[in-house]
């Protein structure tokens, strides 16, 4: 396979993430409070060598922040539900989170930006290190980590990568592509993993396999797919939106110039327009330059995060209000 280069598909590929399984010898996949905060002691003193880390409780923090948190990746639904005895640790810049007493006893995450899925693993398997040290962590010979759900057996790793396919996805060529990776042990999802939608065109690619199987040779395998889709994609981009420049042009300047003026804008309609402007920044059609800060933007504006940053819960029409206006005042300055 030729040598990656990150500037190629810069804009359809967004983040990548490696997230690792663990649990504890000798003890059961769900702890007792009791024993749930003797593990968060235990990780933390084990984190102090490897990064700085904020410490969350779930039963501490309101349904609206939790909510924000889940909207980014930081914490699961899983987690939110262990409202007793849940708890995370992330790092400042929210790249590193180790949630405890999720549906494993430790669920450890890396996101970085880009195809990194390397890079991210290296990362957080030096974390994974420190905890074992720290902790006696459930590993059977035979059947490598031991999780709760059998499907995370062995590796316990999952490695996921964030992709923006808006011509595979208006082609309706994303359906025929799920089922070819289906048949490669990977799997295509949502935004938010199982059982999610996608939204604004966003879709994850991740392995389905962990057993019998390194972990990079996971990372391989779906570093592969992940260009061949990018590859696809392209080509479909080429077919209906570059020979099409007009029509694209007019779709994406016409999207910006309701984001840029709208006075309520509810977040499905939003993504739907962010969407059409950002694959005219990625084909030079719009002067925004930094597709990255517009994946940023649509996380930004989702609803948990919109009320952390107002200070106070919103009701659906105050967040459609203040998500057009701050939608409309970072378009323009991306713009400048």
């Amino acid at each position: 396979m030729a040598v990656f280069n990150p500037e190629l598909y810069a804009g359809n590929i967004i983040t990548s993430r490696i997230r690792l399984a663990r649990n504890l010898k000798d003890m059961p996949f769900s702890l007792d409070e009791k024993n749930a905060k003797d593990v968060v002691k235990k990780v933390n003193r084990a984190l102090v060598k490897t990064d700085t880390f904020n410490l969350y409780f779930v039963s501490n923090l309101d349904e609206i922040t939790l909510e924000a948190m889940k909207e980014r990746h930081l914490i699961s639904q899983n987690l939110i539900d262990n409202n007793v005895s849940g708890a995370a640790l992330i790092n400042p810049d929210e790249s590193l989170s180790i949630m405890v007493n999720e549906e494993d006893v430790i669920r450890e995450q890396c996101f970085m930006k880009g195809l990194m899925l390397t890079e991210a693993y290296k990362r957080l398997d030096a974390i994974d290190d420190e905890l074992a040290k720290n902790l006696d962590i459930a590993f059977d010979e035979n059947l490598g980590y031991l999780t709760a759900c059998p499907t995370n057996l062995g590796t316990g790793m999952r490695a996921s990568v964030m992709l923006f396919l808006p011509a595979l996805t208006e082609s309706g060529k994303i359906e025929g592509l799920i089922d070819e990776v289906s048949e490669l042990g990977l799997t295509v999802r949502g935004l938010y993993g199982e059982g999610s939608r996608a939204e604004g065109c966003m879709y994850q690619i991740s392995n389905e396999i962990t057993l019998g199987i390194s972990e990079y040779d996971i990372i391989k395998s779906v570093e592969e797919a992940v260009l061949s889709i990018c590859r696809v994609e392209r080509e479909l981009e080429e077919k209906l939106y570059v020979k099409r420049e007009l029509i694209t042009m007019d779709k994406a300047k016409k999207a910006y110039g309701v984001l840029t003026n709208a006075v309520l804008l509810p977040y499905s309609e939003f993504l739907s327009l962010i969407a059409k402007v950002k694959l005219g920044s990625m084909l030079g059609m719009i002067n925004i330059s930094d597709t990255q800060a517009l994946d940023e933007l649509t996380v930004a504006v989702r609803p948990a995060n919109l009320c952390v940053q107002y200070g106070r819960p919103l009701g659906d029409t105050d967040r459609d209000l203040f998500r057009a206006e701050l939608v409309g005042k970072k378009l323009m300055k991306l713009k400048e």
